[in-house]
């Protein structure tokens, strides 16, 4: 007889490969951040041509992809050095884990020395014994820095100014580190006279918050590295990206934000896996949005008049009716006056039901977008971004009740 473990884990699931869906996965492309990654491809470009070091600076909101960008230019960079006879290693080393310079130097130093004691060792030793490591190997180290500022702000910009100058003291030429430095926010004012003066003001990069457009082919490729073929409703790409590229509300994240998109697939995966499903539907991203960051919650709805909660039921309806991740607003609109019949109310005007929908896409019940391709015309396209349908229309039939 199967334990109650063995059978949930043993049970049908949608995904192929839930690994694709780490956060600290990093694919071989890397959508909409070909710029980034043009911009540090200059910047190391001297490395190729006699250079003895080149630093940078990529800063940005939360799930931009700076990360992304970092160790993917860091492994292509390497294969181009090494057909040039050149070798190239990277190391990434999270800096809100290893706020001091000793941390961070050990960080380092274990990529080479896995087993390199964690104490005992000031950080001018612990160059010394990474410079043994780099001649040795007659290699360039390339450094990412990932969330600096908190390393900076704790335990000063003393680190970033030796690693910067670690060259000085090298014999080889080709033997020394280079540096790039992650943080949410431009650093360069958090760094003293002595390492600013090492840094090219030239070499920092903005990266910009996705737009909801720019999110959906990363939705995508996940869709396409993590599930199973066909599983997932194409309609669901597009409801991921325009939840994640409008959300504005959770304290942990903001628009445009990719983190929040591949946060929001993971668990509509699971979801459907939890239900014994072989499909991913949009009612799994509504529920996936409810546990991450709930906007639509009873006491919200509780405050809500009759008939902007009438609305709001008629596009949960017609959303559940058509089993789909978008409903046209003439589509609610016919719905609404359904709904208004089936409780005695007049129905409002054009005009007013157009400001209850203004009113309700203000406060997050609703998500509005024109519509692209596959539709005849240009129309306005209605989602619920929070809440899966069916539990929508309980509690509004609770309070109509």
């Amino acid at each position: 007889m199967m334990s109650l473990v063995e059978e949930e884990l043993g049970g049908p699931t949608v995904f192929r490969d839930l690994a694709k869906l780490d956060f600290d996965y990093v694919p071989e492309e890397l959508p909409n951040r070909e710029e980034a990654m043009r911009f540090l491809a200059r910047t190391y470009r001297g490395l190729t041509q006699g250079g003895t070091r080149e630093h940078a600076l990529v800063w940005g909101p939360v799930g931009t992809g700076k990360t992304a960008v970092a160790k993917r230019f860091a492994r292509d960079f390497a294969t181009v050095l090494g057909k040039k006879g050149r070798r190239l290693e990277s190391v990434h080393v999270n800096c809100r884990r290893r706020k001091s310079a000793a941390l961070a130097m050990l960080g380092i130093l274990n990529h080479f020395e896995p087993n390199y004691p964690e104490r005992g060792f000031s950080v001018g030793e612990m160059m010394r014994d990474l410079r043994k490591h780099l001649e040795r190997r007659d290699c360039h180290l390339l450094v990412i820095l990932d969330e600096v500022d908190a390393l900076l702000r704790a335990d000063g910009s003393n680190l970033v100014y030796d690693l910067t100058r670690f060259n000085d003291e090298t014999g080889q030429a080709w033997v020394g580190i280079s540096l790039v430095l992650i943080s949410q926010q431009n650093v360069l004012e958090l760094l003293d006279d002595a390492a600013l003066s090492t840094f090219k003001r030239s070499n920092t990069y903005q990266v910009q918050p996705y737009t909801a457009d720019q999110l959906e082919p990363i939705v995508q490729q996940r869709v396409d590295l993590a599930f199973a073929p066909g599983v997932v409703d194409p309609d669901c790409v597009s409801l991921i990206a325009d939840i994640a590229g409008e959300n504005q509300e959770s304290n942990r994240s903001g628009p445009g934000d990719a983190r929040l998109a591949i946060e929001l697939l993971t668990k509509a995966g699971q979801t459907a896996d939890d239900e014994m499903r072989d499909s991913v539907m949009a009612d799994d991203v509504r529920t996936a949005k409810a546990y991450t960051y709930s906007v639509v919650t009873t006491s919200k709805l509780q405050n809500l008049p009759k008939h902007p909660l009438l609305v709001l039921a008629a596009l949960a309806r017609r959303l559940e009716r058509d089993q789909a991740a978008y409903a046209t607003t003439g589509g609610v609109e016919e719905m609404y006056h359904l709904l208004c019949e089936e409780h005695d109310e007049s129905p409002r005007g054009h005009t007013q039901f157009w400001k209850y929908l203004k009113q309700l896409q203000d406060a997050g019940f609703l998500y509005a977008k024109i519509s692209g391709k596959g539709h005849a015309g240009t129309t306005q396209l209605l989602s619920l971004p929070d809440v899966p349908t069916k539990v929508l229309l309980d509690k509004v039939r609770d309070l109509l009740e």
